[in-house]
């Protein structure tokens, strides 16, 4: 049985630094906003809808690198952390009042 003292855990949640994405330029975020958000929320993404100006051949590999160093990782790192907090069994404690 894994216990979790729960103090700790919010102050570690607390002091842990801010996830921000590297800077991107114009056309990364176009990729990012346009299509690499709205594909992860669900939504359809046609091929029509796409301003391919936006954006340039580079852009695209950009976007690769900030999906497999930044955004798969911190995926992995949120997954594997959420389904150990979920495994958790809950335990009764009485606490004590003074």
């Amino acid at each position: 049985m894994i216990t979790v003292s729960v103090k700790p855990l919010i102050s570690a949640i607390e002091e842990a630094d801010t996830f921000c994405l590297p800077g991107m330029n114009a056309g990364i975020l176009y990729i990012y906003d346009s299509i690499y958000k709205r594909l992860t929320h669900g939504e359809d993404v046609r091929l029509s809808e796409i301003d391919y100006h936006a954006f340039e051949l580079d852009d695209i590999d950009a976007m690769r690198d900030i999906y497999s160093d930044v955004l798969e990782n911190n995926e992995s790192k949120a997954d594997s952390l959420a389904c150990t907090l979920r495994g958790l069994m809950p335990v009764v404690t009485a606490s004590a009042f003074v």
